[in-house]
């Protein structure tokens, strides 16, 4: 069986949470691309492969209870050029420790996915916005955010185990609520 992707994302509380959606609304038609359309606004955490899904989903339930609910600030608009728009949050203690637990609790059951881009100190914390797009709907894209786009800060309540694959990118497996 050939492993397949997975990730542990943290999501805002819901009223923050539809706030960024509306942005991502507002996006899609400027950069050509509904992508984002398809996902709940999140930070990735943790990226990792493995064979066995039943063992990633008991993995993902103990973490769920070791990882503590947090604040973030969101408060910058970022590119990975070039088809990457995404808000960053500021990193603090609260997404260093969060994403050490991650790592260190799914390693033990997995190992590294999307080329180690998701563990700490490899790791840039964002929320992305508009992606697959061309140059051109990026320029628009970043304009048209540039213009919508207020610094926030939000309440991590959830963590989410998601399954990726080429055919079907966001499988949100399960949800859980953090203390």
């Amino acid at each position: 069986m050939e492993p397949i992707n997975y990730a542990i994302v943290l999501y805002m509380k819901d009223e923050k949470s539809a706030m960024v959606k509306e942005w991502i609304k507002e996006l899609a038609p400027v950069c050509g691309s509904d992508y984002c359309l398809e996902t709940e606004p999140h930070i990735t955490i943790s990226a990792i492969i493995a064979d066995d899904e039943e063992l990633i989903k008991e993995e993902a339930e103990k973490l769920s209870r070791i990882l503590k609910k947090g604040e973030i600030n969101v408060g910058v608009i970022g590119v990975f050029n070039p088809f990457v728009l995404f808000l960053s949050p500021v990193v603090d203690s609260y997404l260093i420790e969060s994403s050490q637990k991650a790592n260190d609790h799914m390693l033990r059951v997995s190992e590294i996915g999307n080329k180690g881009r998701y563990i700490p100190n490899n790791w840039v914390p964002h929320m992305a916005v508009a992606m697959k797009m061309d140059k051109e709907g990026l320029y628009r894209s970043f304009e048209r955010l540039s213009d919508i786009f207020t610094p926030f800060c939000a309440e991590i309540d959830r963590m989410a185990l998601i399954k990726w694959e080429e055919d079907n990118p966001y499988q949100e497996l399960a949800v859980y609520d953090l203390k």
